[in-house]
């Protein structure tokens, strides 16, 4: 996020499980308008191929949030609402 407010383009790739608290993150941080760019939870059990399949999935909107005019970037961004997925499917670690 530094980078972003340094005026360097910067986006974030996150799994739409925790897209809300990126969002949320980059919002409390100064830079509401941070691209979140979303893809499939989970990653970790999956083959290799299959993470590459979803980060080519989602390279035209990770390019266009790098080489677009940053007002516009930060403009359609910040104007985004991320809806929750629903409930968390993970336990809290501390009850």
């Amino acid at each position: 996020m530094e980078l972003e407010k340094r005026g360097r383009p910067t986006a974030v790739i996150c799994t739409d499980e925790f897209a809300i608290l990126g969002q949320t993150e980059a919002r409390s941080l100064g830079v509401a308008g941070l691209p979140v760019v979303l893809i499939p939870h989970p990653l970790g059990s999956l083959p290799p191929e299959a993470v590459q399949e979803r980060g080519r999935a989602v390279a035209g909107e990770v390019s266009a949030a790098l080489t677009r005019p940053s007002e516009q970037v930060d403009a359609d961004y910040a104007a985004r609402v991320i809806e929750p997925k629903g409930r968390l499917r993970h336990k809290p670690i501390f009850d």
